[in-house]
């Protein structure tokens, strides 16, 4: 007989033969899923958006930078900086930057707190994500800031390698350049690597959102209420 997530979730204790915690490992290959949909998606968007109005703005930009520089090479001079910070491209680049990461985060968002309880990646894993203490289904907002809290590693990998490139620096030498890179450092590590130390193998973020992730064994039908 099928059961559906709401069921199985909710009724968790009497089903624990049937469920464990997601492992790194599952979770690991669900996100590779679902990083490989999401740059499918935002791939579509930046090619909508360039196409639609960026490609124009650009070469508007290049054209005026150019009558006031006569150069198109952008350097780190005040006045390129001034001009480019003022001009319509940086902000229209940036807001285009910003919808890129919304749709991650809508994507996670959305399915994470749909009736399915994971997204396409963890459906395939079969993992269903929920919320301590009574196993409920997650809000959006929750499952919002659960993938902005999972993406910060990648904002400290980001930090370091601007930190690398403008000091001229190797890896090493970025992160004991200063005591607060090596803070950085050390909080990184265990937020990655946190999971391994915790009985039901929760991530940091999963911990600060207090959710759970189980993994549906057996042959129980996965199917969404």
């Amino acid at each position: 007989m099928a059961m559906s997530i709401k069921d199985f979730t909710q009724n968790y204790e009497r089903n624990s033969d049937e469920i464990v915690y997601a492992t790194s490992y599952k979770r690991s290959f669900a996100s590779a899923i679902d990083m490989t949909l999401v740059l499918f998606l935002r791939a579509i968007v930046i090619q909508t958006i360039g196409i639609t109005y960026l490609n124009k703005v650009w070469k508007e930009f290049f054209l005026e930078f150019y009558d006031k520089f006569g150069t198109q090479t952008v350097k780190k001079t005040p006045e390129h900086i001034y001009f480019v910070t003022h001009h319509q491209v940086f902000f229209i680049t940036l807001l285009s930057i910003i919808l890129v990461v919304i749709v991650g985060a809508f994507y996670h968002a959305y399915l994470n707190s749909s009736s399915w309880q994971a997204t396409v990646g963890k459906r395939v894993m079969k993992i269903v994500m929920v919320k301590e203490p009574d196993n409920s289904r997650i809000s959006f907002g929750l499952a919002f800031l659960h993938y902005f809290l999972s993406i910060l590693p990648f904002v400290f990998i980001a930090y370091l390698i601007k930190y690398q490139i403008s000091h001229n620096l190797t890896f090493f030498e970025v992160i004991t350049a200063s005591s607060f890179n090596l803070f950085l450092g050390f909080i990184f590590i265990a937020w990655v690597q946190i999971h391994l130390f915790t009985k039901k193998k929760t991530t940091a973020y999963d911990l600060i959102c207090k959710n759970e992730s189980f993994v549906i064994h057996g042959s129980t039908s996965y199917v969404a209420v």
